[in-house]
């Protein structure tokens, strides 16, 4: 087969691609980014050649994301079962999502559905979807699929005292992991917890659907769930379902999984964040900080730090609070500050986020008045509860739902690091107080 000949008619959009022998049977299938340039790597010496010298013909399917691509073909190879894709399983290049019989289902990865059996941490696992051929990229899909429709990662013999550190970032619906036993008959409002257990069964279901190429038919049932919502009144409820259906329209037409086109997003995010700060420059260097304690208690922050939109995980830096008693978080980011800006040592940043409103933009900004480091150095904050961003000499702030999306994925990304820093670092530090 003169597959050079073949290839420069391909389009350059994602989709899948087939190698079919003499008698028309498919043999193998793939998927891609970019068909013309997947396809083209094929014509290189010592590609697959046994399974070129098989093939007679090639036809592709082009598909308008690479996630659907992704999906699309494992739709394929477990209806088709071409035998050169087939030949791959046994090195255990495949991978399947599982999703375990709980009566909160956690889901994880594994390689080989038959013999994983209870895993992990011993919990019954009930189905399994797949197969997948790219891990990465089903990460990245469970990770954006996880932001719409929040599931528990935490272990099933797990239970928090305070909602986990992904109920707070809108990971997890919360009552999932938590130490109060999660049966109705345990809890006083059993309305509410049926409720929860249904989303929670829901979200479930929604994931399934997605990833074994039911993604439209998601979307139908969802707008008819909203629109009986909205018949009945609750307003809340058809809110929650018309930002599922928002956000998985997003992530099929315009999320890209590959890491090289998360740093193109990024890169998009600071042009924007420049002409909204109206910078000279895209910013190089951010730093974002979040404070964390327990009712004013073992008191600590955290600065996480990108550089050019991507994580500098070697930048960060953890405070703890030594100055402000009780609960002050102006008061405990005014004493973080003014530590860090003591650090000539450090690289200057370009923007500095700090987590809250008015009051904590309010005292980063008097702690920059009176630094050296003050000429260059753009401020912002970030509500989480509110979701908006607080700009220096902007009386309102700006939704951050209604930013651009490169530079909303920006913001909450660097948000969300911080965070997780924050609390992961508390946490140890109360941990080893309670044991002294």
């Amino acid at each position: 087969m003169d597959i050079k000949k073949k290839i420069t008619n391909a389009p350059q959009t994602p989709g899948v691609y087939y190698f079919k022998d003499r008698h028309k049977r498919v043999i193998y299938v793939g998927k891609a980014a970019n068909l013309r340039a997947r396809l083209r790597s094929y014509a290189q010496p010592g590609w697959k050649e046994d399974m070129l010298r098989e093939a007679s013909s090639i036809t592709w399917e082009e598909l308008s994301s690479d996630i659907e691509a992704l999906i699309r073909e494992s739709e394929l190879i477990k209806k088709l079962k071409p035998h050169h894709n087939i030949l791959m399983r046994d090195d255990k290049n495949y991978f399947f999502v599982a999703f375990t019989g709980d009566e909160f289902p956690r889901i994880y990865l594994t390689h080989q559905p038959n013999k994983d059996v209870g895993r992990p941490n011993g919990r019954p696992t009930s189905k399994y979807i797949g197969p997948f051929t790219d891990g990465n990229a089903l990460k990245q899909v469970l990770r954006l699929l996880r932001r719409t429709f929040p599931y528990c990662t935490c272990s099933a013999r797990t239970r928090h005292k305070r909602p986990c550190v992904n109920a707070e970032l809108g990971k997890c619906l919360g009552f999932c992991c938590a130490d109060t036993p999660a049966r109705a008959r345990d809890l006083p409002d059993r309305t509410v917890v049926r409720a929860g257990r249904a989303r929670y069964r829901a979200n479930i279901t929604a994931i399934k659907k997605v990833l074994t190429g039911k993604s439209r038919a998601l979307e139908h049932s969802l707008a008819r769930a909203m629109e009986r919502a909205a018949r009945a009144r609750r307003y809340e409820q058809a809110k929650i379902v018309r930002d599922q259906i928002a956000s998985l329209k997003r992530i099929f037409e315009h999320h890209k999984y590959l890491q090289q086109d998360i740093q193109a997003e990024r890169e998009k995010g600071l042009v924007v964040l420049q002409n909204l700060l109206r910078l000279a420059r895209p910013p190089q260097r951010i730093e974002c900080y979040d404070i964390s304690h327990h009712q004013g208690d073992t008191s600590v922050a955290s600065m996480a730090v990108f550089e050019n939109g991507i994580p500098a995980k070697n930048e960060y830096r953890k405070f703890i609070i030594r100055k402000v008693k009780g609960i002050n978080d102006p008061a405990m980011l005014t004493e973080v500050l003014a530590r860090r800006l003591t650090h000539q040592e450090w690289q200057a940043p370009d923007l500095i986020l700090v987590d809250g409103g008015k009051a904590q933009l309010n005292a980063a900004l008097r702690v920059l008045k009176t630094s050296r480091v003050q000429r260059g150095v753009s401020l912002a904050a970030i509500a989480k509860r509110e979701e908006e961003l607080y700009l220096v000499g902007k009386k309102d702030p700006l939704k951050l739902r209604e930013l651009p999306p490169p530079v909303l994925h920006l913001i909450t990304a660097l948000r969300n690091e911080a965070h997780r820093f924050a609390v992961s670092f508390h946490r140890a530090r109360r941990k080893k107080t309670l044991l002294l």
